[in-house]
């Protein structure tokens, strides 16, 4: 019996021996997959990571050359080799482009490879580098748009190089470049990773200083934001996404080829993410694991039957926590965190992988307005109505709907449709949208929307970024031109904009040496004794047929193409002949522009001081809607005309830059109200809210209030009956010679 029930016993713990082998081994192999699965999850946080920083870096590049590219001005200057100019010209983009972080060099390179302007070291110019940028020479040979990772003089760097062209004569490059370590920095900000670049030594030798660069496997490290790069190991390699410990800790390194616009590697960019703690997770399961299995021998049936359940329990819990963070990881990225929809991330993503044929970029005019007069939270609600009403609105249509930045939001067409289609259903969600009203403590918000959109062209797949900076650039046009969609033309930019402004640019130049420009005047009443207390002054051009022209037309081309200074000089200079013949008060429309140049400026200057006596019945109007932000230099102005009695008013108040602290700062003596809070007073209880506050805010300061656009009596009457002093509109009197 001993024997049997030793025998037995053997048996039976030889058994448990085999039960607990094979389940140990099998929950190793579960935690091995576990652990495989969670380094999985950051190899693709790496690569979209990297994705991003790339393509957001390419992105500033292109946006700063294309502000630069579509100044006149400064293509101008160019073209005209004035050097200074060009400078003054371009410097503030470039400061604001390198102060939020988008761009470290920028310049301008002659036809024949010349550098003609450096504005980071505008001293340094009329070399020329082309044997050793290749990239340069390639870009003066081939006159395109060139986007790629380089090697420069300066270091390793992001470069874009778009050539120049003024009347279809190619004048050169415009390079705009930012240094690698902005990617790394995006990199290391947005997700915590390590980063360094390795460049072809060949490559890179002779083009940078040899400051004994660390080489793996024919490649150099040149730039890198951990010292951990280092110190690699033996066995790394850039052709394998692997783990490796260094120095204790644990990481997941992973690489990826950097390719040069001809399609060469050049270089790697190699990215690390720690993973020690679940590498110690992983072994402290394991070790724990093996102490129960080997506890469980000697209890051999309780830990056979009980013990086992309990570590499979905790396996699935574990297995549930894995793919909970990878989840949470994916969430993250891809999730705006106010409306819960896909963020662009998720845009570039899905356009990554899947067919797409169109999109939509939808805007909020004048979001901001909402945000300062109602507060964020009101701003917030109003996003997040709009995204509810946008996904009832597209449930039945083939469209992806996502949250982009700010107040924007992008429609993804996802299956073919024709245009007609298309625009049907986009005028229809846009209109459904404007007629709703979102309410938010007792405040109605009533919005409206600009639309922006790219559609691929035949069978051939956009490129994702492409598609979505063309339906940008049509959204940014639309606001531009006052327009409430646009769909991207290639030609839009270039040809219609530039044929409309050579169009008015030559009428508003025969008007100037014709002298045909003409007054009008509007008078402004006090409806308490129906006088008049002014005429506002109203530059009109007369075209050829003797048709008069609305300044909405030439002005804008008369601002590109120099001609507005003398515009603004015949208006003074009829004003004050007006002065000489009348005793009425004269109001002049004086725009930002107007005071910041100094010989327009002066020049109103040095007429006040020949007639001192006018001074008293000139009200200078400032276009508050173009945004009063340089407080120095139009405060200077405001108390110089001060002091030979002019007023000054802020005009379109209500509207663009609308601010209290503005009429705070400034020393105004009238407020004129703009027509979109007038234009329905008698009926819009909100309008009659606001004019309220302005009415009670102009009369705390001692300011005197302007209705705008009066165009009926039922307004007429609502603005006396609010308080407002003076009136001004079609209802009272039209604009017409004196």
């Amino acid at each position: 019996m001993v024997k049997i029930k030793t025998r037995a016993t053997l048996y039976a713990m030889g058994l448990v021996l085999l039960l607990i082998a094979i389940f140990t081994f099998t929950i190793i192999q579960n935690k091995n997959k576990i652990l495989e699965e969670k380094t999985q999850a950051h190899r693709e946080l790496l690569k979209n990571s990297f994705d991003l920083a790339i393509s957001d870096t390419n992105a500033d590049l292109t946006i700063l050359a294309y502000k630069l590219s579509s100044d006149r001005a400064v293509i101008d200057a160019f073209a005209s080799r004035d050097r200074e100019k060009l400078y003054r010209l371009s410097l503030p983009y470039f400061e604001e482009a390198k102060q939020q972080g988008e761009v470290d060099l920028t310049g301008f390179i002659g036809a024949d490879g010349t550098h003609f302007l450096r504005l980071q070291d505008p001293k340094k110019y009329g070399d020329n580098i082309l044997d050793k940028r290749p990239m340069l020479a390639y870009a003066i040979h081939s006159r395109k748009p060139i986007t790629s990772l380089d090697v420069t003089l300066y270091d390793v760097a992001v470069v874009s190089i778009i050539p120049i062209y003024k009347n279809g004569t190619f004048i050169g490059l415009l390079q705009t470049v930012a240094r690698i370590d902005r990617v790394q920095k995006r990199l290391d900000a947005h997700s915590g990773i390590k980063s360094a670049i390795a460049f072809d030594t060949k490559r890179v030798n002779g083009l940078l200083p040899d400051e004994k660069r660390i080489r793996y496997h024919g490649f150099s490290l040149v730039s890198s934001n951990n010292a951990l790069f280092e110190r690699l190991p033996s066995d790394f390699t850039f052709l394998k996404s692997n783990r490796y410990t260094i120095d204790g800790r644990n990481y997941v390194i992973a690489s990826r080829p950097l390719s040069d616009y001809q399609n060469h590697t050049i270089a790697m960019m190699t990215c690390a993410f720690d993973i020690t703690d679940d590498v110690q997770d992983y072994r402290s399961e394991i070790r724990n694991l093996l102490i129960i299995s080997f506890v469980s021998l000697g209890i051999i049936w309780v830990i056979l039957h009980y013990g086992f359940q309990l570590l499979l329990r905790r396996i699935d819990r574990d297995a549930e926590i894995a793919v909970g963070l990878n989840r949470e990881l994916e969430h993250r990225l891809y999730t705006d965190h106010l409306t819960s929809l896909p963020n662009r991330h998720a845009l570039i993503r899905d356009m990554d992988h899947e067919n797409f044929y169109a999109l939509m970029l939808i805007n909020i005019d004048n979001f901001k307005e909402i945000n300062d007069f109602y507060g964020h939270q009101m701003g917030d609600h109003t996003l997040l109505k709009l995204a509810t009403s946008l996904q009832e609105m597209i449930a039945a249509l083939p469209m992806k709907l996502y949250k982009m930045p700010s107040d924007e939001y992008a429609l993804l067409v996802t299956e073919p449709m024709s245009l007609s289609k298309l625009n049907a259903a986009r005028t229809s969600i846009i209109d459904t949208l404007e007629e709703k009203h979102y309410d938010f403590e007792g405040a109605s918000i009533y919005i409206s929307l600009t639309v922006g959109m790219d559609i691929v062209n035949g069978s051939r797949k956009h490129n994702p970024f492409a598609l979505l900076i063309n339906a940008d650039m049509a959204l940014k046009s639309a606001k531009k031109r006052h327009l409430s969609y646009l769909l991207y033309d290639e030609t839009m930019q270039i040809k219609q904009e530039y044929q409309n402004n050579i169009q008015w640019s030559k009428k508003v130049k025969e008007a100037a040496e014709e002298n045909r420009f003409v007054l009008y005047y509007q008078p402004i009443f006090d409806h308490t004794n129906h006088n008049v207390v002014e005429y506002e002054a109203l530059i009109r051009m007369i075209d050829k047929d003797g048709s008069i022209v609305s300044p909405a037309y030439f002005l804008p081309a008369a601002k590109q193409s120099r001609l507005y200074p003398l515009i603004t000089r015949f208006l003074v200079n009829e004003v004050f002949a007006m002065l000489e013949k009348t005793p009425h008060s004269y109001s002049i429309n004086f725009s930002v522009d107007d005071i910041i140049d100094a010989p327009t400026r002066e020049y109103v200057i040095e007429k006040l001081r020949r007639f001192p006596a006018h001074g008293k019945r000139i009200i200078f109007e400032l276009l508050e809607s173009e945004g009063i932000e340089n407080y120095n230099e139009v405060s200077t102005f405001i108390a110089e005309v001060k002091q030979f009695g002019c007023q000054i008013a802020i005009d379109d108040f209500g509207t663009g830059y609308s601010n209290f602290a503005h009429i705070i700062k400034l020393d105004v003596d009238i407020l004129k109200i703009d027509g979109s809070l007038i234009r329905h007073i008698d009926s819009d209880p909100n309008a009659q809210t606001i004019l309220t506050a302005v009415s009670e805010f102009s009369k705390h300061l001692g300011l005197k209030t302007v209705a705008e656009f009066v165009h009926n009596e039922a307004v007429y009457d609502k603005c006396r009956e609010m308080g407002i002093d003076y009136m001004q509109g079609y209802y009272l009197a039209e604009p017409k010679p004196l």
